[in-house]
């Protein structure tokens, strides 16, 4: 993908400090990454990639999942150069702040999406994930839906639109899923699905959202408190036990 350049609606590489940082981790874990599987033999994959639930599952695998690549070299490559084209962009779009807490929410979704379709068995295969999928796919559509009208050269040809690019690649998403119903499908799909939550309930939203869940909470606490009558004579004193 390469942006249009001269075309207001297109955006160009912005090499910001964020994006800077987040190449040097990643490329740093993958070779790590490497080094772990073929010539110390580590098992990276039973460890720190995502297992379905049963076959090695593991509470952090979904986080450790998300740091490192595919094996290939390529596939990883491929995966920075998207990180590379629309991390920054998508920084000024939408602020550091709120593009981690974004990110940070399509993931959580896409885990626990994935973990609950996996308990229903609509997830097979035994191909454990990992790589950036949920992430990149969650890239896509903040900047797609933020900026609609930019364009993006497909494969360095073809332009298209962002938000068509947003919409299709949560199309393709689904397909795949259908498709194939595996741990990466079903990520990717996750991820897309958290990143249009994310973008269509805004901070206002998600802060009453907090707001309540924070109210239950302390309605709860408060329900293991008991009214005991004072046992005064005329007097309807209550005390609080």
């Amino acid at each position: 993908m390469r942006p249009m350049r001269g075309n207001p609606g297109g955006f160009g590489i912005e090499f910001t400090e964020l994006t800077k940082r987040a190449l040097i981790v990643l490329v740093s874990l993958y070779i790590v990454q490497l080094l772990l599987t073929y010539w110390l033999h580590f098992d990276v994959s039973g460890w720190l990639y995502l297992n379905r639930f049963g076959e090695g599952w593991a509470p952090w695998q979904p986080l450790t999942a998300l740091l490192f690549n595919a094996p290939s070299p390529l596939s990883a490559a491929f995966d920075w150069l998207i990180l590379l084209f629309f991390l920054g962009p998508c920084e000024r779009l939408m602020g550091r702040k709120k593009l981690l807490t974004g990110l940070a929410i399509s993931a959580a979704i896409a885990a626990v999406f994935t973990f609950v379709l996996d308990l229903s068995g609509s997830v097979v295969g035994t191909v454990p994930f990992v790589g950036l999928n949920p992430l990149l796919t969650a890239l896509l559509v903040f900047f797609g839906l933020t900026l609609p009208n930019a364009t993006i050269r497909l494969w360095f040809v073809l332009p298209v639109k962002a938000a068509w690019f947003a919409w299709g690649s949560g199309l393709l998403s689904l397909l795949y899923f259908l498709a194939s119903r595996d741990l990466d499908s079903t990520m990717a799909l996750g991820g897309w699905i958290g990143a249009f939550i994310v973008m269509k309930v805004g901070p206002d939203e998600w802060r009453k959202i907090l707001l309540r869940w924070r109210a239950r909470n302390v309605e709860k606490e408060l329900e293991k408190f008991t009214v005991i009558d004072g046992g005064r004579d005329g007097d309807d004193d209550e005390y609080i036990h």
